[in-house]
């Protein structure tokens, strides 16, 4: 077996798992293995060949594994929260009357009906606005809207 190929396949397995791991870590070095196979396969020395994989592993690693991480970062903050979380912020209407010490209330949110406590441990009338504020497994923490 040639070394672009055993450069070809250290590259894929690195990008298995940069897809298993996540943070571009790995992906720096199998950048760097894939440019090791493009330099064997045009007659580079293997010695050359190391250097090379060394070098834009460590260029792609401290340069551009960065601004991709921020951009990730970024990225996500932007992506609308779905399922339950997608809860928070959004108004409902009381159903059961709310009360902490009682352990009752639930609230109506586009039709669905879900268990909720209030933020402050207040007790919330039935037909009263709020607003959900946070979530505890499947449980509304909500705010009673004025």
């Amino acid at each position: 077996m040639s070394v672009t190929y055993i450069w070809i396949i250290i590259a894929c397995t690195l990008f298995v798992f940069e897809m298993m791991t996540g943070g571009f870590a790995l992906m720096a070095f199998g950048l760097g293995a894939f440019v090791a196979a493009a330099g064997a396969a045009i007659g580079m020395s293997l010695e050359w060949q190391i250097v090379l994989f060394i070098a834009i592993s460590l260029l792609f690693f401290f340069f551009i594994r960065p601004l991709l991480v921020r951009w990730w970062e970024k990225r996500d903050k932007n992506i609308p929260q779905t399922n339950a979380y997608g809860l928070i912020g959004r108004t409902g209407k009381v159903v059961e009357k709310i009360d902490h010490d009682a352990r009752t209330g639930r609230v109506l949110v586009d039709g669905d009906n879900f268990m909720a406590v209030s933020e402050d441990g207040s007790v919330i009338d039935a037909d009263s606005k709020v607003e959900i504020v946070a979530l505890d497994s499947t449980i509304l923490i909500v705010r009673n809207i004025k």
